[in-house]
């Protein structure tokens, strides 16, 4: 499994950086290592979601469908923002899930 992950890195970094050589558009190619990077760093962060499984499994299909909506973008030129943001909408609902089941955080008013 951690081999296929690697895989994946090096085939979206590979078809970014022959994506600019073929187009040489900068702002695609900052764009598309940005959201790589996001997609990266979304992976980490979810792992804090473990203790709620169903919802880390989402978060796990919300991160393939980024990735996918990434590799759509490398190949059509299309933005796919809702793809690209549903791994936040897990994570934001684990935090909303973390907050209405803690009993020790008190009203801010």
């Amino acid at each position: 499994m951690k081999a296929l992950v690697i895989l994946a890195i090096f085939l979206a970094l590979g078809l970014i950086f022959l994506s600019y050589k073929r187009e040489a558009n900068f702002s695609k190619l900052f764009l598309s290592l940005f959201i790589l990077s996001s997609i990266l760093l979304l992976a980490m962060v979810g792992n804090i979601m473990r203790s709620i499984i169903i919802l880390f499994l989402t978060h796990i299909m919300a991160l393939i469908f980024s990735y996918l909506g990434l590799l759509y973008y490398l190949f059509r030129g299309r933005k796919q923002w809702i793809l690209w943001s549903l791994p936040i909408f897990t994570l934001a609902l684990y935090l909303f899930f973390a907050w209405l089941g803690n009993e020790h955080i008190t009203g801010i008013l």
